[in-house]
């Protein structure tokens, strides 16, 4: 199973998310289940590595954040249109005893 360090973000602003994607990181959210959605940060370098695998999309990824550990499930990645690197990532948060169905 492959996991992924991250922290939380408090941006608010579109000037702030670009600076986190300028200093090397990508802003992602977690979201599903009963707990509110979280905003999070992820390094683009060992996220760039796990998209290159063939199966990124359809496996569960352990995020580490802050100490606790969630699994979860990447559901769409957006990409720069000109230098075709990772943006955004969203994430699906995996609750236990819920069908997740993926096509």
């Amino acid at each position: 199973m492959n996991s992924l360090e991250a922290s939380i973000r408090n941006t608010k602003t579109k000037g702030e998310l670009n600076s986190l994607r300028n200093s090397g990181s990508v802003p992602a959210i977690i979201y599903g289940g009963e707990a509110q959605n979280e905003k999070i940060t992820i390094s683009k370098k060992t996220l760039k590595s796990l998209i290159e695998s063939d199966n990124f999309l359809s496996s569960i990824i352990t995020l580490n954040i802050g100490g606790k550990t969630i699994k979860v499930l990447p559901r769409e990645i957006k990409y720069d249109i000109i230098s075709d690197e990772p943006t955004h990532v969203d994430f699906l948060r995996i609750v236990a005893g819920v069908k997740v169905r993926i096509e």
